[in-house]
Parts: C-alpha cells; structure tokens; sequence
C-alpha cells in the first residue's frame, strides 16, 4: 500500500467535518443575531408606548390645560365726549367706567372727557375699568376792590386771586400810583384767568417853569397866570442893571413843577441917592 494515498484519504473527511462545523456555528450566530434584534425592538416599542402612555396622562389627567386667555379689547378715544357718550362707548367695547376725576379748565365746557387711563390704542381685558376725567368748566372768581391800593400792590392782589392785569397811566389830580378805575368793576364774577384792567394815576399834570429873567415884574407876573402858577412872593433888591424886572427866581427855570405852584420873584429896584 502507497502511504501517501494513505494519508491524503484521511484528510479528505477531517476538512470536510471542520467545514461542516463552521457552517452550523455561523448559522447558530446568525440565528442569536435575529433574536437578538426582535428582543431589542420589542423594547423599543415597549419603551416608546409607555412614553406616549404618560405624556397623555399628564397632560389630559393630572395637568389638563387652562382655559384660553381672553381677547384683548382695544381702549377707545374718549376726548372729548360728553359722559353719557364716553360710558356708552366703553361698554360697546366691552369695557366699563373705573372712576370719574374732575378738575377745571378754562375752555372746555364741564362734563366733557379731558383725560383718560388706559391711553387710547391700550389694550385691556374685558370687562377692564378706564379711569376718566372730566371739565367742570372754568373756575369763576370775583373781582376784589383794589381801589385803595397802590398800583403794584393792586397788581398782586388781582394776580394773586387768578387775574390777569393790564395796566393804563392817565395824568389827574389823585396822587402817583393811585388806583382811580377797575374795568370790569370790582365783584363782577369772571372765568380765571380773567383779564381786569386798572387806570392808574400819574400824578396832577406838570410844566416846565418859563424863564423869567429880564422881564418886567408885571410882565413876568402875566406869563405865570397864564400857565397857571402863581407868585408867592417876590423881593426887591437893589440893581444898576435890572431896575424893575426880574433877575431870579425860585424855582429855577425849567423846573417841572404842578399847576398851583407858588414862585418866588426876585426884582431890581434903583438905588437911592442921598441928598
């Protein structure tokens, strides 16, 4: 018998039973692979279905969802409007009167809108109050008598009181500063601010007293009559120059002086010789 033939035939079965056995473990691998992923999608689906399960629990049964918020209503322009309008227009917009303010102003007429909160263009829930404010038109004051007064002080009393002052000057016999008219008349009732106007007094008229100098006294004393003055007075002293007219006075010329004043004349008159 050949030995090598020998040997080459009991090779043969020894590979063909390794080949067998491969086969069969591969196939026992691919078989746990299989399980293996079924079992682990199973898990999966398990896991996912009980993460949907309590999401709906929590979000139906033990925390539902509130009710839906309101909508908003818009907060209407009320200026303007008498009351009874401004309210009624509140409550077509699903709003109401929160409070009512009044104070006064010196154009609109009481009763009317002249603010409001919330502004217009807010939004507010419904059923929201707006707080209004309302004229009452403008405050009346009577005017006080100041014709005793001197003019500032008049002028601060009317201020004082919410008037408004316009002053006129007028030249008469009351003394400078006097108080002599109030238009409109004191206790006539006004809207403050109202305007109140006062004739004060400059004093009586005044003049400038004529140079007198060189006239003859009875000369001079005619141009005082004239303007109104009146010759207290008058000296004589003795001149070479100015025998019989005027060579001072008192007031000086040009002095502004009232209708009235008395002026002192001073006048030459001639020396005497002796025998």
């Amino acid at each position: 018998m050949d030995l090598g033939s020998s040997i080459r035939r009991r090779r043969k079965p020894l590979a063909r039973d390794s080949r067998a056995r491969g086969s069969a473990e591969k196939s026992s691998r691919a078989k746990s692979s299989r399980a293996l992923g079924k079992a682990a999608r199973l898990v999966i689906a398990i896991a996912a279905a009980g993460l949907i399960s309590g999401y709906v629990v929590a979000t139906r049964m033990l925390f539902p969802p509130g009710a839906p918020p309101p909508s908003l209503q818009g907060v209407p322009d009320l200026a303007g409007r008498a009351f009874g309008s401004a309210a009624a227009m509140l409550a077509d917009s699903g709003l109401s009167v929160a409070r009512v303010d009044s104070v006064h102003h010196p154009v609109i007429a009481a009763g009317t809108v002249i603010g409001q909160s919330p502004l217009p263009g807010w939004t507010a829930l419904p059923g929201a109050g707006v707080r209004v404010t309302l004229s009452v038109g403008p405050e009346i004051g009577a005017v006080p008598d100041v014709t005793r007064l001197l003019a500032g002080r008049a002028t601060r009393v009317l201020q004082s009181s919410g008037f408004m002052v316009e002053v006129d000057t007028i030249e008469s016999e009351a003394a400078a500063g006097r108080v002599l008219l109030i238009e409109p008349e004191p206790g006539t009732e006004l809207a403050l601010p109202g305007a109140v106007r006062l004739e004060v007094s400059l004093g009586p008229p005044t003049l400038p007293i004529p140079d007198l100098s060189g006239m003859w006294l009875d000369e001079a004393i005619a141009v005082l009559d004239i303007l109104g003055l009146v010759v207290s007075e008058f000296d004589m002293r003795y001149s070479i120059l100015n025998v019989d007219r005027v060579f001072a006075q008192h007031p000086v010329p040009y002095t502004q002086v009232e209708a009235g004043t008395a002026v002192r004349l001073t006048v030459g008159q001639a020396m005497v010789r002796e025998p």
